[in-house]
């Protein structure tokens, strides 16, 4: 009897431990599942809102370079998040499902990537076979990971079916199609950015705009120079971007000196941002000057990379405040 009931608890304890194993492992499996359909849901809303944008920049209408430049750099940041999360993911599965997933966040960041160097060296450069040969690659690249996302949602659907399984709402992506051409896509897109090209075009221009005396000045004379009230004076300087792209770190040098050619005032100063056709305004620190002596202030702001019009970023303005009688 001792040896049926050992054998009879050995018996039960291999089923115990083989239906345990058997639960954890599909436990695990469900678990690895759950969190790559989280990860792919973020990846699907992440590309669903870049491939809207895209969309709408291939277009060219009405853009400006800095709105097509930063709307594109936020696109690549969402495509190298979505790449990123399968490449660092927690989840342990290694269905299908993943490698096309794989496959199709690979192959948009390499195409995005591209495109965003050739696009704007198309605009900014002469127009070269070869640029249009990397535009055709990115779209061959964006459209290998549309068709890897479409086969990704018919696999995991697929799935779902079989096994009951609950799926989010993944979105339907698509940047190029996949029957597209990708020579002839590339072309048609090539003509749309050549055509709106002053929009595109990289210009840079920082200007002097105006200027003008606090307190207000109260009079002009003959050879243009400003007369001030007997006050402590400063100046009021306008520095417009002219140009299509943001600009940092301006740097504006005032230089005040009087009739003798002394230098009574210097500073260097400068503004960290101006936006595209934006305009800020800079304050100098008062001043106290002498009557009867005629100033000059003199305005530089420093010349940008590759600017097109230099003579405006240099202002000069004489004034003085008139003598006792």
């Amino acid at each position: 009897m001792n040896i049926i009931r050992y054998f009879i608890v050995i018996i039960v304890s291999v089923g115990i431990g083989f239906f345990g194993l058997r639960f954890y492992d599909n436990f695990s499996e469900s678990s690895d599942l759950n969190i790559f359909l989280e990860e792919a849901y973020v990846i699907s809303t992440l590309h669903n809102e870049s491939s809207k944008d895209y969309q709408r920049l291939i277009n060219f209408d009405e853009l400006n370079r800095d709105e097509f430049e930063s709307t594109f750099i936020d696109i690549i940041r969402n495509a190298q998040e979505a790449n990123n999360i399968l490449n660092n993911t927690e989840s342990q599965y290694k269905g299908s499902e993943k490698e096309l997933l794989e496959i199709a966040t690979t192959s948009w960041l390499k195409g995005l990537e591209t495109f965003q160097v050739s696009i704007l060296n198309l605009v900014d450069q002469e127009y070269t076979q070869l640029l249009e040969e990397s535009i055709a690659e990115s779209i061959s690249s964006l459209s290998v990971g549309d068709k890897a996302y479409i086969n990704f949602l018919i696999e995991i659907n697929s799935k779902s079916e079989t096994e009951n399984i609950f799926l989010p709402d993944f979105f339907d992506i698509e940047y190029t199609g996949i029957e597209s051409n990708a020579y002839q896509f590339a072309e048609a897109i090539v003509d749309k950015a050549l055509e709106n090209k002053s929009g595109l075009f990289l210009k840079r221009d920082i200007s002097v705009t105006g200027v003008e005396f606090v307190p207000e000045s109260i009079a002009t004379t003959e050879e243009g120079y400003k007369v001030l009230l007997d006050k402590d004076v400063s100046l009021q300087l306008v520095i417009a971007n002219e140009g299509n792209v943001e600009e940092t770190e301006v740097l504006i040098l005032i230089l005040v000196t009087d009739e003798f050619g002394e230098t009574v005032f210097e500073k260097r100063t400068k503004l960290n941002t101006i936006g595209p056709f934006e305009s800020k305004s800079y304050y100098t620190e008062p001043l106290k000057i002498e009557k009867g002596i005629v100033y000059e202030w003199f305005i530089l702001v420093e010349e940008t990379e590759n600017e097109e019009d230099f003579e405006d970023n240099i202002y000069s303005v004489k004034a003085f405040i008139p003598p006792e009688d």
